[in-house]
């Protein structure tokens, strides 16, 4: 299917697959998509990024000793990016092209207009509908796409919507590593202890955690809403946002004006998640659109009860009253119910975080993640 490799290259039997990403910054996709090319790679399949200069997955990879193509994709219409990726892609023998964000599925659609031979692989992340715009409409029922990775069932459904044949898609869920998360677990007293330290949190204080992107379908004013009803119960109670994004202003506003600014704390982006999971009480998303969200799997990974509303993928890892209690979408006041419940409930809140653990030690770990995608790239090559 594509050209000779180089001498000594990798895996002769195994598919060589470019991964392009087009997103400056390190959220969730950007971690997934390392996750995948980092086990690929153990596998021993031949992998590469296709990724803007100076972003954060370059530099990653780079770190990484991975193979990297740094190249500018500007827009979706981007001619020359898409055109060097072809070029590209075919002098190394890559076999598949997959695509890990929206603008990189438009860049992988035009590259194989403009030449690549390889296969293309889409991902979807998120639960957005999709734009019924021309634009849409040419990426979604593009011939030149070969199969679609949903990463949570829904998704799937949200493409057949779309119009893309079910035959072109198969569900793999986004993963994580839990041994990441087996110290913070294992000694969350102590962790937890320094960390409320660190932030300015008394010891005995009920903390409601919370990591995600600051960005407007996250919904963080719902969670903001919820807190007046959750401190009128628990007034020592507090809350801890970790994440950076456009909305972070307009929350600091909100948090001013429903008078709990004393009793939530931004934080920003940060990278010490397992330490930080180990001083909450309990984990909450209040997204009112979600694709398969990988904080709620390093909450379960970290021993740490989820409240979350039933957005997206959510209900599909936190099954109400077994891993989680789920609320609906958009509803602060069932949102604070719940906190409460799991708050003045260690027993329940022990409950449902053993069985989060067990599910995401079971069905998400980065292992399955990658096993499922190699899975799905060998319906596409006539190798093994």
């Amino acid at each position: 299917m594509a050209e000779a490799r180089r001498p000594g290259a990798p895996g002769p039997n195994l598919p060589a697959i470019l991964h392009i990403n087009t997103e400056p910054t390190w959220r969730g996709g950007e971690s997934q998509a390392f996750n995948l090319m980092t086990g690929l790679r153990a596998r021993g399949h031949r992998v590469a990024a296709a990724a803007l200069p100076g972003s954060a997955l370059a530099k990653r990879c780079r770190e990484a000793g991975m193979d990297l193509f740094e190249v500018g994709m500007s827009a979706d219409l981007d001619v020359g990016g898409a055109s060097r990726i072809a070029r590209h892609a075919n002098a190394r023998g890559f076999d598949i092209l997959h695509a890990h964000t929206a603008r990189a599925h438009a860049i992988g659609v035009l590259a194989r207009h403009l030449g690549a031979r390889q296969k293309l692989v889409v991902h979807r992340r998120l639960d957005f509908p999709v734009s019924t715009g021309l634009a849409g409409w040419l990426k979604y029922r593009s011939p030149k796409v070969d199969l679609y990775l949903a990463v949570a069932g829904v998704i799937g459904e949200i493409l057949v919507k779309a119009g893309v044949p079910a035959a072109k898609i198969r569900v793999v869920n986004s993963s994580i590593d839990p041994a990441r998360f087996a110290e913070a677990r294992l000694h969350r007293a102590e962790i937890g202890s320094a960390v409320r330290k660190e932030i300015g949190i008394p010891p005995e204080a009920t903390v409601i955690g919370n990591v995600a992107a600051l960005a407007g379908h996250k919904a963080h004013r719902d969670l903001l809403d919820a807190m007046p009803q959750v401190l009128k119960a628990l007034s020592g109670a507090h809350l801890v946002i970790a994440g950076d994004g456009e909305e972070r202003a307009s929350l600091e506003r909100q948090a001013a004006d429903l008078g709990i600014s004393g009793s939530v704390h931004f934080l920003g982006f940060r990278s010490d998640v397992p330490r930080l999971l180990a001083a909450f009480d309990l984990f909450a998303i209040s997204s009112r659109l979600e694709g398969f969200c990988n904080s709620v799997l390093e909450a379960f990974a970290a021993g740490v009860p989820v409240v979350a509303t039933s957005a997206g993928g959510l209900p599909e890892m936190v099954i109400n009253e077994e891993t989680g209690l789920l609320t609906p979408v958009a509803d602060p006041p069932a949102l604070a119910a719940a906190i409460l419940r799991v708050a003045v409930d260690p027993a329940l809140g022990e409950r449902l975080a053993g069985a989060g653990r067990s599910l995401v030690e079971s069905e998400y770990t980065v292992e399955r993640m990658v096993e499922k995608t190699a899975a799905a790239y060998a319906l596409l090559t006539d190798r093994p």
